[in-house]
């Protein structure tokens, strides 16, 4: 461990205690008499954002908001793929108790869980593609004993929840490689990530009735947009191309959740 790293802790500490003790600590840039109204008369986000859970991406930031504008939701991927009635729940009561007048998925460049995804996607496709190459040139009278077979895509005896999370991502992945014709791992990716946002939006508005209903009557705007990391640009995309089809969606709740 480097010296600054060892550090860090003792300096942090002194400057918490100090901080405490002087009983003028700020949350956010914020003064005690704002702090006092958010805790007293609630909240009033102006909207909602489901980001990334990328700590380089940090959405109250991005959009220099304070304690109290905006609604944030974080996973990894900004995604509805696991844990979806809590994400979808969330925008729910967001729109519903705090009436927030926007809901925006925020994508990044970069991301790491649409890459790991992709990855994952372009190593199984080989692995069919080479499969598929290897059963035409055999003999289809031949007989391969079980353990002698080639693992199957999806059969790693090492599971964890992380590659749940990416196995749900992985036909963002396809849906990417297949719009764009094949491509690099790197290209599949950058385009994944956009894909991924309407993917988002768009279970909003298949399993959510209260979601629906409010963008029906124009209450709340539901959009997505791209965060550049490198320049610090937000990329606006607008609304999902499948909005207006979506909208005649008839559930309320969504899969996991359905009895």
């Amino acid at each position: 461990m480097s010296p600054s790293l060892q550090a860090r802790p003792s300096r942090y500490s002194r400057q918490a205690t100090a901080a405490s003790s002087r009983a003028i600590v700020k949350a956010g840039g914020l003064g005690p008499d704002k702090r006092r109204a958010l805790a007293s008369h609630g909240q009033r986000p102006v909207a909602t954002v489901i980001g990334c859970a990328d700590s380089r991406c940090p959405v109250e930031q991005l959009f220099d908001a304070r304690p109290g504008d905006i609604f944030v939701l974080r996973n990894a991927g900004n995604t509805c793929t696991h844990a979806e009635g809590s994400m979808v729940g969330s925008v729910e009561y967001s729109v519903l108790n705090l009436e927030t007048k926007m809901i925006l998925v925020l994508g990044h460049t970069g991301c790491g869980a649409i890459m790991a995804a992709t990855k994952l996607f372009m190593e199984r496709h080989i692995e069919a593609t080479c499969q598929k190459d290897a059963q035409e040139s055999t003999d289809q009278s031949t007989e391969v004993s079980k353990s002698e077979q080639p693992p199957q895509p999806g059969s790693c005896k090492s599971r964890s929840t992380l590659l749940g999370l990416l196995d749900a991502l992985v036909p963002v992945a396809e849906q990417a490689c297949v719009e764009l014709g094949g491509g690099s791992t790197e290209e599949i990716a950058a385009h994944a990530v956009k894909v991924n946002v309407w993917r988002t939006i768009n279970f909003l508005l298949s399993y959510s009735l209260i979601i629906r209903e409010k963008v029906a009557s124009g209450e709340v705007e539901l959009q997505g947009a791209i965060y550049d990391m490198s320049s610090g640009a937000v990329e606006f995309l607008g609304q999902s191309p499948k909005q207006a089809q979506l909208l005649n969606s008839d559930a309320h709740v969504v899969p996991s959740m359905q009895a």
